[in-house]
């Protein structure tokens, strides 16, 4: 397929009063226009070709807010060294911070872009080859560690979403396929990385009361339906292919529901396929070890961390973790909101020693943006500082 670049229709993101605080010529730093030096690698699908930075590998979401945040933290004078994508994909965001720090003069902060899967790597790396300043890292944001970046980060943004290149890549066993309309089967993989255990490891071989607790937890799947889901799944066993677990699924399941939307047979299959993955991937487990032990081993004192999240068990995780101290002991744990007291100067104070102080709560996408890229219409954008 021909290539076509984005690059002209980038917008100006932020307000005209912050872009004369470093002298970078006629261009304002915020403008993410013409002025990088990097080709996309591949054209973006239709429904997301006005999304800035989308390529066909993934669209990247709520750029503009997100840039906001960097350059709040650009604006405070303080010297920055690193700016961390966790979740790097197909470099959208690593690359909007690119230019973003190119057109602020900024070209010696580093970008580092983070993701268990090879393709990423090999993906983000040819797009931003242009870019002495970048490099990619390959590893499980659960499992990074200081050594790995180099030292103490200044920004981190974590986009918790499957990227669109491995939802649309049949070959990685993201989607439903069967009967669903345009949907293509592949094999029961959906591992974001090339290592650990497949779905079909899960579906086949794990007993029958881990699969429900999998369903309820993981895909808010409701009791007695994903008890039919499970008995039909151990009924169908061996399973190795999308469409089969897809079929399973709809032998248990009404087709559609004039009372309840949730008992569609298409609802039910997103709700299976999503808990599925989550458990494959050990989502949860990454994201708990991310704030427990990763962000306050990287993030500096007053460091900004940016979480996107479109899962609800996903952002009560990170709503909570925003809420957490350091007891007295070292461990971390979340502060309820009646646990917090006032000092003499009305200051809010609570046990041990908080980790962050919120700036953002679960702020959504524009309905521009939601509009042009429905991947944007659940995303929740949730921002801290280090405290």
């Amino acid at each position: 397929m021909m290539m076509t670049s984005l690059r002209v229709a980038r917008p100006l993101f932020l307000p005209s009063h912050l872009c004369a605080r470093r002298a970078v010529g006629v261009k304002s730093r915020i403008s993410l226009a013409s002025s990088s030096s990097s080709s996309s690698s591949s054209e973006p699908s239709a429904d997301v070709a006005s999304t800035p930075y989308a390529t066909e590998y993934h669209a990247p979401v709520m750029i503009k807010e997100i840039i906001e945040q960097l350059d709040r933290l650009v604006s405070s004078e303080a010297p920055l060294t690193r700016v961390v994508d966790l979740t790097c994909g197909g470099g959208g965001h690593s690359e909007a911070f690119l230019a973003y720090l190119q057109n602020a003069g900024l070209d010696g902060v580093e970008v580092i872009g983070v993701d268990r899967d090879s393709d990423s790597k090999e993906e983000a790396s040819q797009r931003l080859k242009t870019f002495p300043n970048f490099r990619h890292c390959l590893k499980n944001f659960g499992d990074l560690t200081p050594e790995d970046l180099g030292g103490e980060v200044d920004f981190v943004l974590g986009d918790l979403g499957v990227s669109s290149h491995q939802i649309d890549d049949p070959a990685r066993g993201f989607r439903y396929g069967g009967n669903v309309e345009g949907g293509v089967a592949g094999p029961l993989d959906m591992r974001m990385g090339k290592s650990g255990i497949s779905a079909a490891d899960v579906i086949n071989d794990y007993p029958e009361e881990a699969l429900l607790k999998i369903l309820v937890d993981y895909g808010g799947e409701k009791y007695m339906s994903a008890k039919r889901i499970v008995a039909e799944i151990v009924r169908s066993r061996p399973m190795t292919r999308t469409d089969e677990l897809a079929a399973a699924i709809e032998r248990v399941t009404p087709k559609w529901s004039k009372n309840s939307p949730r008992k569609g047979a298409l609802k039910t299959k997103a709700r299976v396929f999503q808990a599925v993955r989550v458990a494959v991937n050990d989502e949860m487990g990454s994201l708990n070890r991310l704030f427990e032990k990763v962000l306050p081993s990287i993030v500096r004192k007053n460091g900004v961390c940016c979480i996107l999240t479109y899962q609800s068990d996903e952002d009560a995780i990170v709503k909570a973790a925003f809420k957490s101290h350091h007891d007295v002991d070292g461990k971390i744990r979340v502060v309820k909101d009646r646990e917090i007291g006032r000092d003499l100067y009305g200051n809010r104070v609570g046990p041990g020693e908080k980790i962050w102080d919120v700036i953002s709560k679960g702020k959504k996408a524009s309905a521009d943006e939601m509009k042009k890229n429905n991947r944007a219409r659940s995303a929740r954008l949730r921002v801290a500082e280090r405290a």
